[in-house]
């Protein structure tokens, strides 16, 4: 459940600003000036607070000024003390309509009884509605009168709900654990919105809250496997997309329908079926004369720091001379990951430190992903060891078939971050070490990750029993 929030507007201003009191109230936004000005560096934002100082630079409307003075407490402890007991009475109205919750705080700002603040912002209304209307009868004036006692709250519908949560998370009013949402997930929960926009209007039936259930999720998975032609992976990242978005509208109240938490409404999981590269073949492709294209000299170096940092093509392809620490036992990278904004720390693998001393310490330009993935293509051709054929058992439209082709067309900028992990697992790393890298958070996740072989398994298990 959505609770309220102290903030300010801009945090580096240099004069004093409003300090607000906001909600949210299903996709709609309460925000109330409290009348309290506050200089932004005398204003703590993670905790919505006035800052513990020694002078803090403070502005008090008049008549709250008059009950500091009175109350024998030191500015800060009044002012939090106030913003608190507003804060209290903002979260105990959030079920009311927006008006109603606007209205409440204003009373409590001006100091009125609940009857007073009333009978005040009637009379405004009325006095507005006369002086706009010349021509009023008592009759319009009855039905305005009621009409504004009586507020129509807007039903919020899925769509609504989904299209403010896609705002919220591209401004950064929305958070995931206190972090601000990553483009790439905000393009996860457009992709998601717009399938859902082409079912409906493929089936010709309104999708909301209410329609949720394991009938809604029958046909949209066959939409998406026979209309679409989803493999699994792609229709279960839907599906859990679908449900992220449940979940906030359940926890804040706007969604009562709790049909999609059933065991059958299931986001699909699937064994990937991608390849790595061993430490042979990464050697092979290191060893690739390059030398008269520097097109694909830059990629195929940037490539291997990939497969030997286990990081995404976001993160290796911006390492910094700046993101290099010095260690116990020798150097490491310290990067704040893109997408996830964890911090992770990678020892510099031999060949990476080639690659970085090669270039001066300042790697070449970054350059999309899908064309790193096109020049990849062109590089991998040319390694022998790479021609082997490989056979993968793909599903798409409901339909399993083989697919056979040559190991080379199979690699990508990920197949990097997959081959440090069954790499560095194969080695005999701790795998609690490695999912600190590669951000895994259970090791069931984790091992459905790897590449590991079942050959290759039981070669790992004969050396600890011997």
């Amino acid at each position: 459940m959505a609770k309220a929030f102290l903030y300010l507007r801009k945090k580096t201003n240099k004069v004093p600003q409003y300090i607000y009191i906001g909600l949210r109230v299903g996709v709609e936004q309460v925000g109330v000036s409290t009348g309290i000005k506050i200089l932004p560096k005398h204003w703590n934002f993670k905790k919505g607070e006035v800052s513990q100082l020694a002078l803090p630079q403070v502005v008090l409307p008049s008549a709250m000024l008059q009950k500091w003075q009175l109350s024998g407490y030191d500015i800060i402890s009044f002012t939090n003390g106030y913003l608190y007991k507003l804060s209290k009475l903002v979260d105990s109205k959030r079920h009311l309509p927006k008006q109603t919750i606007e209205a409440e705080v204003n009373r409590f700002l001006n100091g009125r009884n609940e009857v007073e603040q009333f009978a005040h912002d009637l009379d405004l209304f009325v006095r507005a509605t006369i002086t706009e209307n010349a021509t009023l009868t008592k009759d319009d004036l009855t039905q305005s009168i009621i009409d504004y006692l009586t507020p129509k709250v807007e039903r919020i519908t899925l769509f609504k709900y989904i299209q403010q949560i896609i705002v919220d998370s591209t401004n950064g009013r929305r958070l995931i654990d206190g972090k601000q949402v990553n483009t790439r997930t905000v393009q996860r929960y457009q992709t998601t919105f717009k399938l859902l926009s082409d079912f409906q209007t493929k089936y010709k039936t309104a999708i909301d809250f209410d329609t949720i259930d394991l009938s809604f999720y029958s046909d949209f998975s066959s939409y998406m496997a026979k209309t679409k032609d989803y493999t699994p992976a792609t229709m279960g990242k839907h599906v859990s997309t679908l449900k992220t978005f449940l979940n906030s509208a359940t926890q804040e109240g706007v969604n009562v329908n709790l049909k999609y938490q059933s065991k059958g409404f299931k986001a699909i999981e699937t064994e990937s079926d991608s390849v790595y590269l061993n430490e042979a073949e990464l050697l092979d492709i290191e060893r690739l004369d390059l030398s008269a294209n520097a097109r694909l000299d830059r990629v195929r170096d940037l490539f291997l720091i990939g497969c030997y940092t286990g990081l995404r093509h976001s993160d290796f392809t911006t390492i910094q001379p700046k993101d290099i620490r010095q260690g116990k036992d020798g150097e490491n990278f310290d990067i704040i990951q893109f997408k996830t904004k964890d911090r992770v720390t990678i020892p510099i693998h031999r060949t990476v430190r080639a690659i970085l001393d090669k270039y001066n310490g300042q790697l070449p330009e970054p350059i999309s992903n899908q064309k790193f993935n096109d020049y990849l293509k062109e590089i991998t051709e040319m390694v022998e060891s790479l021609q082997v054929l490989v056979t993968r058992s793909i599903t798409k439209g409901g339909k399993t078939i083989e697919d056979v082709r040559p190991k080379w067309q199979l690699v990508s900028s990920h197949t990097g971050r997959r081959s440090f992990a069954t790499n560095a697992y194969e080695r005999g790393t701790p795998t609690m070490s490695i999912m600190a890298i590669t951000g895994h958070r259970t090791e069931k996740a984790f091992m459905g990750y790897i590449k590991t072989s079942a050959n290759k398994h039981a070669e790992i298990i004969r050396e600890y029993q011997n």
